[in-house]
């Protein structure tokens, strides 16, 4: 039973890990689409005018 719960322990702090990891990924692939989409924006509009 503590051999389970210490491999439940590390379970969670490697889910844990995996799931920050993820998260700053999906910040960093946002931010990056926004600033591409801005910069495909403001370059749009001023080829318009």
């Amino acid at each position: 039973m503590q051999w389970l719960c210490g491999a439940s322990d590390g379970l969670l702090t490697n889910l844990k890990r995996n799931y920050s990891g993820f998260i700053v990924a999906l910040q960093w692939l946002y931010s990056g689409s926004t600033v591409a989409l801005q910069w495909v924006y403001s370059g749009s509009t001023v080829g318009l005018q």
